[in-house]
């Protein structure tokens, strides 16, 4: 798939940002109807994060970029299947562990250009901002739900990228 731009992620987060409740509502009805298995992935993920998932933009990160990759291709993304998500998911833990090898000046090198070297990097990037906004002077007093959610984000990028 072509890669999205930043504009385009940045446009369609603005508008769902600016959605009303019926609007939303009926937005994320359409969302689960065309990619139920994302839908439950989502929920389990944010069961798993507790209390703080009330404070996550996951889900709306997740939608926004389904809604900007399908508008890229210029069509219906197709659904994506469980397995499709956990053969992703267990490519990205792998990564995760690979980068653990090394050390700290190590992994942000090779974390950082995995990320310039993504296919969607912008959109990624774009991610990151949303979900390191509260912490950017200050990036390691993130709380430790952004690794997972930048994780599902990947995940989720990385089904729809085919």
């Amino acid at each position: 798939m072509k890669p999205v731009s930043r504009e385009q992620i940045e446009t369609t987060w603005d508008r769902l940002c600016d959605l009303d409740e019926k609007q939303s509502t009926a937005f994320s009805q359409k969302f689960l109807k065309a990619q139920p298995a994302l839908g439950i992935y989502l929920l389990a993920t944010t069961e798993e994060m507790g209390e703080e998932a009330e404070q996550s933009p996951l889900v709306e990160l997740t939608m926004a970029v389904w809604d900007a990759m399908s508008q890229s291709a210029g069509k219906p993304l197709p659904e994506i299947t469980p397995e499709e998500i956990e053969s992703a998911e267990d490519e990205n833990s792998g990564m995760l562990e690979t980068l653990g090898d090394g050390s700290e000046f190590q992994m942000h090198d090779t974390a950082t250009g995995l990320i310039t070297s993504f296919n969607q990097s912008d959109i990624l990037g774009f991610c990151v901002e949303v979900l390191m906004q509260d912490n950017a002077d200050q990036p390691e007093l993130a709380p430790e739900r952004v690794g997972l959610e930048l994780l599902v984000l990947k995940t989720v990028i990385d089904c729809f990228d085919k």
